[in-house]
């Protein structure tokens, strides 16, 4: 969905930032290999995508839409990011206009996404890496419930909240910090609520809620999936590395969702919701590599996700793929029994959110329990 016309987002050009230094890739589900931009001998640059009105869209991705970047391999890019429904949500906006626009998309999400984003060789069946190198926050942030009274299945408490409750934050950036009231101090720790690769055509039909595509057959952004989209998990801050199995030609990327802070669970159905001046992130194309499911690392945890309506089934595929990855690893190879006994005892799964009608788990494995591993070892 294009934006709305009378709405008048202001675009601007980030100033040309050298390309980050290589993150170390650490081990794939499969096989212990060291990631390499498909093109050894391409020299990687740096592109921009600012949040125009061409560039976003309102809670639906379309795979037929043009790419509005076109990278290679290996390439950063710097992407620029709105608050939800295309911008209008704003300080001071009161709770009946929040109603009204998230009445105003039906079956679509309330997110901004921008995007899409072509990687050149990326294929189906292929994996794109893809490293979040930095984040820049904008100034200003929000959480909100929605009326329980005309919303009964969204949060946690929604029959508890009839009147629905919401609130603006002026966000430090200095101390990347803010004041939630007097006596109380958040810290920022910023990280994309939506992160999405092309849509899987054999994705599931709706158990719950509206439909997942709409009569043009766009895909909406309410739900988490094996493509990534509202995963809603906060582990995924700057220096983190994502992994997710390639459905369309060309990848396809959008970000959007942009939160600043979120506790696990995302239980009133927002986080600290903000946007991005930019999300710097580097993909690469790994041929060597095959995924069913999106999973990251970070410096200190491998992390696993699992999502479904039924929560114990989310926790069920994020167990599952964690023994499937330690069983297949080789820095200490290990039995599937063994694999399974060790994800008991040191594995830490939480519940990503709850609030997303697919619920999400994660599962995260402490580095530190391989006491001889070298970040990229074979």
């Amino acid at each position: 969905m294009k934006p709305n016309a009378g709405l008048h987002s202001k675009s601007f050009r980030f100033a040309a930032a050298a390309a980050a230094a290589t993150l170390c890739v650490l081990l794939a589900p499969l096989a212990a290999v060291s990631a390499a931009p498909a093109d050894d001998n391409h020299a990687s640059k740096h592109h921009v995508l600012p949040a125009t009105t061409e560039n976003v869209q309102w809670g639906w991705y379309d795979i037929n839409e043009k790419p509005r970047l076109t990278v290679k391999s290996g390439d950063t890019v710097s992407i620029e990011t709105l608050p939800h429904s295309l911008g209008q949500i704003k300080p001071g906006v009161p709770m009946d206009e929040i109603v009204r626009l998230r009445k105003a998309n039906p079956g679509g999400g309330p997110h901004s996404i921008t995007g899409p984003i072509f990687v050149e060789g990326a294929e189906p069946g292929d994996t794109l890496e893809i490293h979040i190198l930095k984040i820049v926050p904008k100034a200003d942030g929000f959480n909100f419930n929605v009326p329980g009274k005309d919303f009964p299945t969204v949060g946690q408490l929604a029959s508890e909240f009839p009147e629905g409750f919401v609130r603006y934050y002026k966000l430090d950036l200095a101390k990347m910090q803010t004041p939630f009231k007097p006596g109380i101090v958040i810290d920022l720790k910023p990280f994309p609520g939506t992160f999405a690769v092309g849509v899987d055509p054999n994705e599931p039909d709706a158990k719950a809620g509206p439909p997942i595509h709409d009569a043009k057959g766009r895909t909406s952004t309410l739900r988490p999936w094996k493509n990534g989209s509202n995963m809603d998990v906060n582990e995924l801050q700057a220096g983190a590395t994502m992994y997710f199995p390639v459905f369309q030609k060309g990848g396809l990327i959008w970000t959007g969702d942009s939160h600043c802070r979120q506790g696990n669970g995302e239980v009133n159905l927002t986080a600290l919701e903000c946007s991005y001046k930019e999300i710097e992130i580097k993909p690469i194309v790994r041929k060597d590599l095959k995924t069913e499911w999106p999973w990251a690392e970070t410096k200190t945890d491998w992390i696993f996700l699992g999502f479904d309506e039924d929560l114990n089934q989310a926790m069920k595929i994020a167990v599952d793929q964690t023994v499937n990855w330690l069983s297949k690893q080789t820095i200490v190879p290990m039995s599937r029994e063994e694999a399974y006994a060790l994800t008991s005892i040191v594995g830490d799964c939480r519940v990503s959110q709850v609030v997303d009608i697919r619920k999400g788990v994660h599962c995260m494995i402490p580095k530190s329990v391989f006491v001889n591993y070298k970040p990229g070892a074979r």
